[in-house]
C-alpha cells in the first residue's frame, strides 16, 4: 500500500515549523529529508523533502483497516495548508 501526495512551495523554515508543530502533538519526526514517521493509531508515513524544488512528498505506507485514508489526508492537508505555496 502506498498512497502519496505532494505539497509544493514549502521552504526549509516552514518544514521546521511543521516539525515543531508535530512534536507538540507527540508525533516524533526523525532528522533528515527522507524519513519514516509513525503516527497515532498505527498510521505509518514516508515523508521526503526536496529543498531545491520546495516539495514535500507524503506517502501513507501502512494504516489499520478502520482508519480511512481520507481521514489521514484531511489531517495532513490541514497541517500543511499554512505552508503550501
Amino acid at each position: 500500500m502506498s498512497d502519496c501526495k505532494q505539497y509544493d512551495g514549502i521552504t526549509r523554515a516552514e518544514l521546521a515549523n511543521l516539525r515543531a508543530y508535530l512534536a507538540n502533538e507527540k508525533v516524533v519526526v526523525p532528522e533528515g529529508d527522507d524519513v519514516k514517521i509513525e503516527g497515532p493509531f498505527g498510521v505509518k508515513l514516508q515523508v521526503t523533502f526536496n529543498e531545491q524544488k520546495e516539495i514535500l512528498k507524503v506517502c501513507i505506507t501502512e494504516k489499520p483497516f478502520y482508519v480511512p485514508e481520507s481521514q489521514i489526508w484531511k489531517l495532513i492537508d490541514a497541517g500543511t495548508a499554512p505552508y503550501t505555496g
